[in-house]
């Protein structure tokens, strides 16, 4: 997914729609005066000229250039492109980072910079204009502002401009478009994009988006003395994370699997990077652009897996409006008067025309105010202040045993994720990571809550002992794959559902994938290399996934009536259909197409005609297509990148996740999301860290005349991975460049 998708897959706050069409028009009406010849001319002179004014002016590009003498950093790029950074100081390293990722995908780490300040759509025009609203409405910058000095430790402010400092060495040195709006990056652009993006990932833009959206089911939420209502959330999709201790390996060796799902392309897919420090800093794994640290990997002693979990982390509040005046709601008994600011979208209308739309944001007590035709509601979430997550990674990043790792978790600085954790004395553990509000008992927090109590309006955090974990199992392993955490081990001893409130909002959701590695694990009393190689790659739907349930319940209510016979040979085959999707299974492409309304719901309830009208559009389309329903997988289900177009297997929710958007005219379905870069990791019985890996294309993300920018694809769709380069003197025998960013 690029930036544009992830901006359009925002829900469309019908406030900005208004705005932009209004500016619009009014813009339109301001250029067609009903004037001639030289006064029109004059007039769209006027305007064009003010938009030129309004841009930024062009920045002095040799600042940047000189700055890059203040550090002292050395990139490697090996036989594969993948960059492998050497920094005398910890700095050092950020920097190089920050200029490697620009080098190979400046444009989508230019778009997340952009995005983070909430000036894109001065760049790319309306589209982006309600990610910039989204920005201004979570008040990012006003947390920023207001924290940064205080609560971002000296070290972390230079670890953050150093990043910037790349980027901006990178941006004077490029002849690529640069955007006007862009430099200087600074090390708040850094954490503010902490600030902004980490909520997204359990879900707070979607919950915005149902907000304003009238169309969305509602649920209502009751007390002794409440009713009101709430949208539903979506859940999980992607993910999981294996470990293993030694006493339950075959090998008597600590394994880690490393296997987060996200989308292929744009701000949150993996870039793969080498960081090394002579002050201790020595990681592997991968990171998203604008990141200054490695997201998920392993170092000399320790390494981690994540993956999203989503309890419930976002209030609701329903506020009542004076009517005799709407700055006012009522609080605790009496009316309160909003505190409000100005939102400012700066939006390109066309060629250099920009047009600045406002909109007042109210905020009360519980947070901001979004007032919708539904009515005034104001939101609170875990992370709306939060600026210390960075400060977490880095220290995670240098954490060289389990206590120091755990440090880490317990500054409570990253509103949610799940961390499967693994280590060279081996410890292994899946930590339930996220900020959970202290709720007051007896209320239904998932749903909307009456904003006139002040006692609904939490302050305070549960601490790292609070957080359900699962530490040093008895079986000697642990699981996550966007499941509940009373399922993380194969043994009795997870945490326990009785143990915690409810107030916490855990989810209780099972997945497919976590039902195939019970299945494939449990009671296997030695685990093998292999086997544990072969769970990862599994093809298959557990059957009692709600995927399979849902399909069986479907092919028990199908009748003969109404379908062709094509239809009803169909219906045949998806009920032999093996459960597989493997790429020569001649059924599997029906049964995923069929699904696909079942698989988008998350187990909850599907109408039986919906799966029916897709089931039918489906046979439609592969005989269409194909000549019959009855294709092998793989020829629909691929792979694509540049010129190269591969066959693949896997699917939605299975372990190896394939996820893919509509079938194109070619009757193809291509791959967007899922499995991507992925690790294996152990530590041998001496502690030394050995690691395999692979991506989906390669390490040029956006270079497409690089012989990098699909290198790895062919591996990846065999199920192969390959040696990472830990050690400085296996990497030098296969470097195939070495140069100093700045240094010509």
């Amino acid at each position: 997914m690029n930036l544009t998708q992830k901006v359009n897959s925002m829900s469309a706050f019908y406030i900005i729609q208004k705005l932009l069409y209004e500016g619009e028009q009014k813009a339109m009406k301001y250029i067609s005066l009903k004037s001639t010849g030289y006064a029109l001319a004059f007039v769209i002179a006027f305007v064009f000229s003010i938009a030129y004014l309004g841009l930024p002016s062009a920045p002095d590009s040799r600042a940047y250039l000189a700055n890059a003498g203040n550090y002292d950093v050395e990139v490697i790029r090996d036989a594969l492109g993948i960059p492998h950074i050497y920094g005398k100081k910890d700095v050092d390293t950020a920097f190089g980072l920050g200029y490697v990722q620009s080098e190979d995908d400046f444009q989508t780490l230019q778009s997340m910079l952009l995005a983070t300040r909430g000036t894109l759509a001065a760049e790319i025009g309306s589209k982006a204009a309600e990610t910039d609203f989204v920005v201004q409405f979570m008040g990012v910058w006003d947390t920023v502002n207001a924290n940064y000095d205080e609560q971002v430790p000296e070290k972390i402010k230079q670890i953050a401009q150093a990043y910037a400092d790349g980027v901006n060495l990178y941006a004077a040195q490029t002849s690529g478009h640069v955007s006007r709006y862009l430099l200087p990056v600074t090390a708040k652009d850094i954490i503010a994009g902490f600030t902004f993006k980490t909520p997204m990932f359990y879900g707070f833009d979607k919950i915005l988006g149902n907000l304003v959206n009238p169309a969305n089911p509602h649920e209502f939420s009751s007390s002794q003395n409440a009713l009101i209502w709430q949208p539903a959330k979506a859940l999980p999709i992607g993910s999981q994370g294996i470990a293993v201790a030694p006493h339950r390996s075959q090998d008597g060796l600590t394994h880690l699997l490393i296997n987060s799902h996200q989308p292929l392309t744009g701000p949150v897919a993996w870039y793969e990077a080498r960081l090394h420090s002579e002050e201790g800093w020595n990681m592997v794994g991968s990171t998203f652009p604008g990141s200054p640290v490695i997201i998920h990997g392993h170092n000399d002693h320790l390494g981690w897996a994540n993956t999203v979990n989503k309890p419930d982390l976002v209030d609701i509040y329903q506020l009542i409006i004076n009517p005799e005046n709407k700055n006012q709601y009522f609080l605790d008994g009496a009316w309160k008067t909003f505190k409000s600011k100005t939102a400012r979208m700066t939006v390109k209308l066309f060629g250099p025309l920009r047009w600045t739309f406002k909109k007042e944001i109210k905020i009360s007590e519980h947070g901001p105010v979004m007032e919708t035709e539904e009515g005034s509601f104001a939101m609170r979430w875990s992370g709306m202040n939060e600026v210390r997550t960075l400060e977490f990674m880095f220290a995670a990043n240098k954490a060289t045993n389990k206590k120091q790792f755990e440090d880490a978790l317990k500054l409570n600085a990253m509103p949610s994720i799940n961390f499967v954790y693994a280590d060279r004395v081996g410890n292994v553990a899946h930590y339930y990571n996220a900020k959970f509000p202290k709720r007051i008992d007896g209320w239904q927090w998932e749903k909307i809550l009456p904003g006139d109590r002040s006692d609904l309006i939490w302050n305070e955090f549960h601490d790292f002992s609070n957080m359900p974990k699962t530490v040093n199992p008895i079986s000697g392993l642990v699981y996550n794959a966007n499941n509940t955490p009373w399922i993380a081990t194969d043994g009795d001893d997870d945490a326990r559902e009785d143990q915690y409130p409810q107030s916490m909002g855990i989810e209780t959701y099972v997945t497919n994938r976590v039902l195939q590695i019970e299945e494939k694990l449990k009671g296997v009393e030695l685990i093998s290399t292999q086997l544990f190689k072969e769970v990862k790659y599994d093809l298959s739907y557990h059957p009692e996934s709600y995927q399979i349930i849902s399909l069986q319940a479907w092919l028990a209510q199908q009748e003969n009536e109404g379908l062709s016979q094509v239809e009803l040979d169909a219906l045949d085959a998806l009920r032999n259909w093996d459960l597989s999707t493997k790429k020569s299974n001649p059924d599997a492409a029906l049964a995923v197409m069929t699904l696909d309304p079942v698989q988008k719901a998350s187990g909850k309830p599907v109408d039986m005609q919906v799966i029916t009208q897709v089931f039918k559009e489906s046979v439609a389309k592969l005989v269409q297509y194909h000549g019959t329903y009855k294709v092998p997988y793989g020829d629909v289900y691929r792979l694509k990148r540049g010129d190269k177009n591969l066959a693949i297997s896997g699917g939605p929710d299975i372990l190896r996740a394939i996820y893919g958007k509509e079938m194109d005219n070619k009757g193809q379905i291509e791959n967007i999301a899922g499995d991507g870069f992925m690790m294996f990791v152990s530590w041998d019985k001496n502690g030394v860290v050995r690691s395999e890996a692979i991506h989906q294309y390669g390490s040029a993300t956006m270079d497409k005349s690089s012989v990098h920018y699909s290198d790895q694809m062919q591996m990846f769709v065999d199920h192969q991975e390959r040696s990472v380069l830990f050690e400085r003197a296996e990497l030098e025998k296969q470097a195939e460049r070495k140069y100093r960013p700045g240094v010509r």
